[in-house]
């Protein structure tokens, strides 16, 4: 007992020099909001040799709130954001397309760098997402009274890594800004044990960011 007592004393003052130390550091925040088109391709391990993977195109919305260190080149993000995603395949030898739709609404915390002497930033981080709609099309959209039978194919929850590169670009407190980003996923989304199915994807949007307070930064 008295080991785990001074573990929690020490863990409880590291985090609280820690907070300190960023509170110190830290300027003022950022608020962004951005919108675009998302492009899914699953890594289907039973697509393999039997069917040809499509891209799918969809389309992904959201925000994102900044704490904004070292002169606003360094910023801790909470984003969130909503995605029209899913999955799509060609059979061998077959006409027909296998299609799905599965929307997530995901959290995506992750650090950003931006560059001193041109408009550039760099990100990393994850995300976590939660499936909203999970419907599955053979051709034309299945019956809505067996909607919910398709929900064995998909998993509600998914996870992976994310990498950003952007640009923001304004000379006042209001900036547009236009970012791509890659999504990894580590999760298996599949509901079947035949099969696994993980996603990834690539977003490009555009959208508008300003920072709060009315401090401005200008990194180039």
């Amino acid at each position: 007992m008295r080991k785990i007592r001074i573990l929690v004393i020490v863990l409880a003052t590291s985090f609280a020099l820690i907070t300190c130390t960023l509170q110190s550091v830290a300027q003022e925040h950022t608020l962004e909001f951005k919108g675009g088109v998302i492009a899914t391709s699953t890594r289907n391990n039973s697509c393999e040799g039997k069917t040809i993977l499509d891209t799918k195109l969809g389309l992904s919305v959201g925000g994102a709130f900044l704490w904004n260190f070292f002169d606003g080149h360094l910023r801790a993000a909470a984003e969130g954001f909503y995605t029209l995603q899913g999955e799509e395949y060609t059979m061998d030898g077959d006409d027909g397309k296998f299609k799905s739709d599965v929307c997530y609404f995901k959290v995506a915390p992750n650090i950003r760098y931006y560059t001193p002497y041109v408009p550039i930033y760099v990100g990393a981080g994850f995300y976590f997402g939660v499936a909203t709609t999970r419907e599955v099309y053979t051709g034309d959209l299945l019956d809505q009274s067996h909607e919910w039978s398709f929900k064995k194919y998909y998993k509600p929850i998914d996870f992976g890594g994310r990498a950003a590169l952007g640009t923001e670009i304004g000379v006042s407190n209001v900036k547009f800004m236009m970012e791509a980003a890659y999504e990894y996923g580590l999760t298996d989304i599949s509901n079947r044990k035949e099969r696994e199915i993980k996603n990834q994807s690539v977003t490009v949007s555009l959208g508008i960011s300003f920072e709060i307070a009315g401090k401005h930064y200008r990194h180039y």
